[in-house]
């Protein structure tokens, strides 16, 4: 199966075959947002109703942000003077649990076999196509008769199948899939980076020309803003959790990167540093939003006498992210490698004080609303929450002035710069 998918995409010419007749698909249609006065502000940068293709992820793969990036195109593209489809592969024959061996197997039919003769014949519809997310570069070969832009997210999962991230280990699929990917990379006709960091590590791997390659910054993927009180306690009390509690909050994955061991390290650190000046900590509790606790983090909770005090919660709604957000005493991000990092901005958004890592990207985006530390030090950490907290106030109007500046609108008005850059040049080749 690898094998025929490999050669399929690394020589779509020489299997045209495969685009015959299709399945139906589940193509959604936007159109032309009919508001004169917003056409007017977006003739500036796109054609009247040009026509994009926009190419999202498989669905059962459960890439929550990849949904979320694709909504906000969704939503804001036709506001900005684009008729819009939007194509991603249907469930066919992945019909089993995620359990089974052959989960990820029938996925690859979806998305890389039965989903190309739907894709091919919506191509002759488009003006420009957008792949929304680098991990479907494999696409990029056979959409190339049309201008074409692609979003690198960030390049993560390159650079660990190149043996450069600790702890993590490529299988010989993951590999193989991975040379796809920036197989359509270097073909793309414009790769859309979501940051400057990820711009430079792109470039820095040789993924793709350098006069090829833009920044456009994400936006906010849904309405983040503060919460009132009353409102907040209505949507959090679920979680054993009120208003008037003072909580640390972090949001994010079970993964080596997302760092979740020094946020416990730090809540650690807060508490015993309280003990020993005698000073009340800024926080008395800690909230993952995110899966349980691994055992060994459990357990060092226990060690600490903190484990009565730290939570864990799951399958929030967006209303309810938006209420712990906004009644927090602040988020701690300590993660050491992000493309992006939206709970940032996020948290900003919602009038929550930020205490993020002093790497990039976070240290970009987060502005003066923010304050950096060293990810790996959790001592560094727990100083510098106590330091930013007389100024939590101070923090949460810096930080919502600062998220204010990452707009869904603004991020669609600049995808549409980029599809009239690739169609321009498209027309000046000829």
């Amino acid at each position: 199966m690898c094998e025929y998918v490999w050669t399929l995409y690394d020589n779509p010419a020489a299997t045209p075959a495969v685009l015959g007749p299709g399945r139906r698909s589940n193509i959604i249609p936007f159109y032309a947002n009919t508001n004169i006065d917003a056409f007017r502000d977006a003739k500036r940068l796109a054609p009247f109703n040009m026509k994009v293709l926009l190419i999202g992820n498989y669905v059962p793969d459960g890439q929550t942000s990849m949904l979320a990036f694709k909504r906000i195109l969704e939503r804001e593209l036709p506001h900005v003077g684009c008729e819009l489809r939007v194509l991603t592969p249907p469930r066919r024959v992945l019909h089993v649990p995620t359990s089974s061996r052959l989960w990820k197997w029938l996925g690859y039919v979806d998305k890389f076999i039965l989903f190309l003769p739907t894709l091919a014949r919506q191509l002759r519809w488009a003006d420009v196509v957008h792949v929304a997310d680098h991990s479907n570069g494999m696409y990029i070969p056979w959409v190339k008769n049309k201008p074409n832009v692609i979003t690198c997210h960030d390049v993560i999962a390159v650079q660990a199948a190149k043996g450069m991230v600790d702890g993590w280990n490529v299988g010989w699929t993951g590999r193989l899939f991975q040379r796809l990917i920036v197989k359509g990379l270097a073909a793309a006709d414009l790769v859309a980076c979501v940051s400057d960091l990820t711009k430079r590590e792109l470039l820095g791997l040789g993924l793709a020309d350098k006069s090829r390659v833009t920044v456009v910054l994400n936006g906010l993927n849904d309405d983040f803003r503060p919460v009132p009180a009353e409102e907040a306690q209505a949507l959090i009390s679920r979680f054993g959790i009120s208003t008037q509690d003072k909580y640390l909050m972090h949001v994010g994955w079970d993964l080596a990167r997302k760092n979740r061991r020094k946020v416990l390290e730090t809540f650690i650190a807060l508490q015993a540093r309280a003990a020993a000046s005698g000073k009340p900590a800024p926080v008395d509790q800690l909230l993952f939003v995110g899966p349980e606790l691994v055992p060994e983090m459990a357990e060092l909770a226990r060690e600490h006498g903190v484990a009565d005090r730290v939570k864990t919660v799951m399958g929030v709604t967006h209303a309810e992210l938006r209420a712990l957000y906004a009644s927090a005493t602040a988020l701690l991000f300590p993660s050491l490698q992000e493309g992006f990092g939206w709970p940032v901005i996020e948290a900003q958004a919602c009038g929550c004080p930020v205490i993020t890592s002093d790497v990039a990207p976070m240290n970009e985006i987060g502005g003066e609303g923010a304050v950096y530390a060293d990810p790996n030090d959790a001592e560094a950490m727990a100083a510098a929450i106590e330091d930013a907290a007389p100024r939590f106030e101070q923090m949460r109007a810096q930080g919502i002035e600062n998220a204010s500046h990452y707009t869904a609108q603004r991020m669609a008005s600049n995808y549409v710069a980029t599809y009239r850059r690739v169609l321009d040049e498209r027309k000046t080749s000829r």
